[in-house]
């Protein structure tokens, strides 16, 4: 990864997250990103004024957040393959293999200790990304920048200190070894495996999963939640609040959204004191 940079912020509200994986030469103001969205989480993003983010070990992808260590993958994928297991075990390789896995797996409790919020660079919208999160090219897309997402969402101020906005670096899982994370404790939940990831051109943001004055509930509410700061190693995720105007360029309505759509979420943002352009999807719709 290049060294952390805070580009061009003009404006902030807040004092900027530390950016990492951009050249000093970007500026990350003008560095575009699409977030994509079923229409429910869109409309809990206005009506809450709040994000979502999911804690690292609740995506997926099961090597999120993991020390790519080559033993440590192969083992992980091995497991799915119950013959060859069984066939190890009858060897008695099994558990010196489990052993040897697990040694690698200082990654793994950034599973628990981190929560995400992903989205991608480019301008240009993807029929794959409509598939995979917006709700088969029915829902909406974000457009927003690299520096606003550092800037607009409401992350107390000590952790903000140990909170990235960061674009993915992405590795060969089966033979990259991450190295010295150094003072870094996030840099692990900035790896995924190239082989199926890469073409995502992913940034996130990471930030510790504790709930805290800038929280939600996943029902819109800070109840149930005793202290200023709790560690919530088991959630699926929180909202955190964010500016909506400091954090939304425009909309983009889905490919596959009725052309009255366009309009009706024009009137929506307007209600919610949004002054953006409500762009309809450049992509041809699909069955």
């Amino acid at each position: 990864m290049n060294p952390p940079v805070t580009g061009s912020l003009s404006g902030a509200t807040n004092s900027p997250l530390v950016i990492q994986g951009f050249s000093p030469e970007e500026d990350c103001g003008k560095i575009d990103v699409l977030r994509y969205l079923p229409l429910d989480r869109f409309l809990s993003l206005l009506e809450l004024e709040a994000m979502w983010f999911s804690r690292l070990g609740a995506l997926r992808d099961k090597f999120e957040c993991t020390n790519p260590e080559g033993a440590r993958a192969f083992v992980l994928k091995l497991a799915e393959d119950r013959e060859a297991v069984e066939k190890c075990k009858s060897i008695g390789l099994w558990d010196h293999m489990m052993a040897t896995a697990e040694h690698g797996r200082t990654g793994d409790d950034g599973r628990n200790m981190f929560v995400v919020n992903c989205w991608f660079i480019g301008k240009s919208e993807l029929v794959k990304m409509w598939k995979e999160y917006g709700d088969e090219g029915k829902g909406i897309a974000i457009r927003s920048t690299v520096g606003k997402l550092a800037t607009a969402f409401h992350i107390p101020g000590d952790f903000r200190l140990v909170s990235r906005v960061g674009r993915v670096d992405y590795v060969n899982f089966k033979s990259h070894n991450l190295g010295n994370r150094g003072n870094d404790v996030t840099k692990v939940a900035f790896i995924k495996d190239k082989a199926d990831y890469a073409a995502e051109n992913e940034v996130r943001i990471v930030t510790p999963n504790n709930f805290h004055s800038g929280c939600l509930n996943p029902d819109g509410s800070q109840e149930g939640r005793p202290g200023s700061a709790v560690f919530c190693p088991d959630t699926k995720g929180f909202y955190i609040k964010c500016d909506l105007k400091g954090l939304i360029r425009s909309v983009i309505v889905g490919p596959n959204s009725q052309p009255h759509f366009r309009m009706l979420m024009k009137r929506i943002v307007a209600r919610y004191g949004l002054t953006i352009d409500v762009e309809h999807s450049q992509i041809a719709p699909w069955t």
